[in-house]
């Protein structure tokens, strides 16, 4: 069995696609397990509905939920590591402001598009952070990208879809995986760059 399965709802679109190239990049440089690549170029079908789809055929045994404008950074996938059942494992998300920027996640601007995205910046970035946060704390972070136990997350039934995107129904798995399961959230030194709101450039 593979460690890591990541999937990737795609939006075909100029933007998008080019967004898309940088992170199959960073993710063919600097994953370091084994792993397969399921991207689902059905979007604007709903996202939550192919993660959930797509969960059953993975490969790997821990599910890896991203988007296509992610790029990763050196020593992303550390959080894999850590999913177990009934764990949620995060990471550290730096974001432009394309849109608003989540408190728990970091306001950085190192490009707004794909095309003026400085990678170099962004490494130097992650490498002088992470010396300042632990390798692993308890703590409720941003949704995606996440790493969840396959056998457990198929338990759940997935993320719910009953309300269609774009309802925040990756926030409405972990409550309810909070309030009914007990559900442990950690947050490991993990790095990502997000462009945000790609999709609706397009």
């Amino acid at each position: 069995m593979l460690d890591i399965s990541i999937i990737i709802p795609h939006k075909i679109g100029p933007s998008n696609d080019k967004a898309l190239r940088l992170a199959i990049d960073s993710i063919m440089e600097y994953t370091e397990r084994t792993y397969e690549l399921i991207l689902d170029m059905t979007v604007p079908r709903d996202p939550y509905r192919i993660w959930n789809e797509v969960s059953e055929q993975a490969r790997g045994k821990t599910l890896v939920f991203s988007n296509s404008d992610v790029i990763f950074a050196p020593g992303w996938d550390v959080m894999a590591d850590h999913a177990r059942s009934n764990v949620i494992v995060t990471g550290y998300i730096l974001e432009p402001g394309n849109i608003g920027v989540a408190p728990v996640n970091i306001r950085r601007d190192l490009g707004r598009h794909p095309d003026n995205f400085n990678h170099s910046e962004f490494l130097s970035f992650v490498k002088k952070h992470s010396t300042k946060v632990p390798e692993l704390t308890e703590k409720r972070a941003w949704y995606m990208p996440c790493a969840i136990d396959k056998e457990w997350f198929l338990s759940t039934g997935g993320f719910p879809i009953d309300v269609g995107f774009p309802s925040a129904n990756d926030k409405r798995f972990w409550d309810q995986c909070r309030d009914n399961l007990g559900t442990v959230f950690l947050r490991a030194r993990s790095y990502s760059y997000h462009f945000q709101n790609q999709s609706a450039r397009e």
